[in-house]
């Protein structure tokens, strides 16, 4: 799959845009277990990088949820601009049953933690499944 570059797109002004993102980019499930990280300026612009972290395990782990929250704070200073400060927008991507299961609800709720640790702003954390990709927070 090629990845579309989304550095030169409008700016993610309302969570329609954040839900379009989303979709466009990581869309329906494709692999296991991969959390998808999209970063996002004080302007609303989407960085050119999108980071992939894969093979995750099927709950969230302490160590990895620590990593996370200091991978999110050492880059928050980054996306300040002039009109505010940056964020992130997750997506959890997933094989298996469409429906949410207790497990995604754990991994949204250490996600959205790891975000507040880091004092990182969150668009939103996202859930795809072969079935497409729905908001969960």
């Amino acid at each position: 799959m090629t990845t579309p570059n989304f550095a030169d797109a409008p700016p993610l002004l309302t969570d329609a845009d954040v839900v379009l993102r989303v979709e466009q980019l990581v869309g329906p499930a494709a692999a296991d277990r991969t959390l998808w990280i999209m970063w996002v300026d004080g302007d609303g612009r989407q960085a050119p990088v999108v980071m992939p972290v894969e093979d995750l395990p099927r709950r969230p782990e302490s160590d990895m949820l620590d990593g996370l929250a200091a991978v999110l704070g050492g880059l928050r200073d980054e996306l300040v601009t002039d009109l505010g400060s940056g964020s992130v927008i997750l997506t959890l991507e997933r094989l298996g049953p469409d429906r949410v299961s207790p497990d995604d609800r754990t991994w949204v709720d250490a996600l959205a933690t790891s975000c507040e640790r880091a004092e990182m702003g969150l668009r939103g954390v996202f859930l795809s499944t072969r079935g497409g990709v729905r908001r969960m927070r």
